[in-house]
């Protein structure tokens, strides 16, 4: 099998590696990006002749096509708002597609090629990481042990092991600004609503060393499908854990107009002050850092109201990947979620949702084949819920 990443970040990276170690038939992995020498010292670094490199602009794409023809299956580590870019070369190149998730509104645009992508004979696998990803995986899968699910709650925790937050963007400045900057998106009692990013906070149990932390709502992938592919769900939410030493430097970024993505002229040249900010500053995880992710479904089985729990984690910085906790965590589920896709567990071709492929187990075993634990606690409506 010949596996294609476009796009070799931190987590473009991390799914390279686990392509690589971990999946069996790999015969080529093909690794696409537009910094051409980062990718040949990566490369260098790697030294398994089954990586192929490439420069790549995502948005030719033509170019884009031409190097998805020689891949059978394909997954897209790029910025979120270039998701339509790969569609459209994935639907030219007549190739298996999976991405890292639209950030809802973008997702939303996804889902709108349902048609052409059937038309194309391919399948769409949208947000496979870890949330979304084993997120929506995770909400599929006990949805299916009850009998009606009511409401799902996801949340992601991290801390630091020594006690000592570190100011650091984990991942991509772009879409972090855009979680602190637009609406959160909540459904609830059957309805969506927009609420202020960073908000409803609330205190949220996490396996050790991570304990309780305080989460707060913000713009996520999984509210733009769960609502419509978990029947008779009423409430879906997501929240975050949130470094509060943080709020002050993203409050001056907003405030002062370096979160605009529209182009404004300076001193006779044309920029936009959020691609500045992302040329500058680049995704650093501490490697003190750990992380860990909840998926709580509430509803009925066998007549009893219960809660299911499921915690995955905790992830953890790796030493040998020199990657962190959110690059690990989202490299797994997309390379988990890829393999399921070119082995045929996704149902249908069109544009799928993570939590509707058909042997949700396989990625949970596939975590645990990479050492990542899935606790599953059932409470009844008498018992204490964490």
């Amino acid at each position: 099998m010949k596996y294609m990443v476009l796009g070799v970040g931190s987590v473009g990276k991390v799914i390279v590696r686990d392509l690589l170690t971990n999946v069996k038939d790999v015969e080529k992995v093909i690794a696409v990006d537009y910094d051409f020498k980062s990718l040949e010292i990566f490369s260098k670094e790697l030294n398994d002749p089954r990586l192929e490199i490439y420069r790549g602009d995502i948005t030719d794409v033509d170019e884009i096509a031409d190097y998805m023809r020689k891949a059978d299956v394909v997954v897209n580590a790029t910025w979120y708002e270039y998701n339509l870019y790969a569609i459209e070369a994935a639907i030219k190149a007549k190739r298996d597609l999976a991405d890292l998730g639209g950030l809802y509104w973008m997702t939303k645009k996804e889902l709108e090629y349902d048609e052409k992508v059937k038309e194309a004979g391919i399948t769409v696998l949208v947000g496979v990481g870890d949330d979304p990803g084993t997120s929506n995986v995770l909400a599929g899968y006990g949805a299916k042990k009850m009998d009606k699910v009511e409401e799902i709650h996801i949340r992601w925790g991290s801390t630091s092991v020594t006690g000592e937050e570190q100011s650091l963007f984990g991942f991509s400045i772009s879409t972090i600004l855009d979680e602190v900057s637009m609406p959160a998106i909540l459904y609830i009692n059957g309805r969506f609503v927009e609420a202020p990013p960073l908000s409803y906070p609330e205190l949220t149990y996490f396996p050790d060393p991570i304990g309780y932390k305080k989460t707060y709502a913000i713009i996520h992938s999984e509210l733009a499908t769960l609502p419509y592919t978990i029947p008779d769900v009423k409430t879906v939410t997501y929240k975050d854990t949130w470094d509060e030493s943080l709020f002050p430097v993203v409050e001056f970024l907003r405030k002062s107009g370096l979160v605009r993505k529209d182009v404004i002229e300076v001193m006779g040249c044309k920029v936009s002050p959020q691609k500045v900010l992302a040329t500058l500053i680049k995704p650093e995880e501490s490697r003190n850092e750990v992380g860990a992710l909840r998926v709580e479904l509430k509803g009925y089985e066998g007549g009893v109201y219960v809660r299911r729990i499921y915690f995955v984690g905790p992830f953890r910085y790796r030493d040998d990947w020199k990657a962190g906790v959110t690059a690990v965590s989202t490299g797994y589920g997309a390379s988990i979620g890829l393999q399921l896709l070119a082995e045929g567990y996704v149902p249908r071709k069109g544009v799928i949702p993570p939590e509707l492929i058909t042997e949700p187990g396989l990625w949970i075993k596939e975590l645990n084949r990479r050492g990542v634990p899935v606790k599953e606690i059932k409470y009844s409506e008498w018992e204490y819920p964490l």
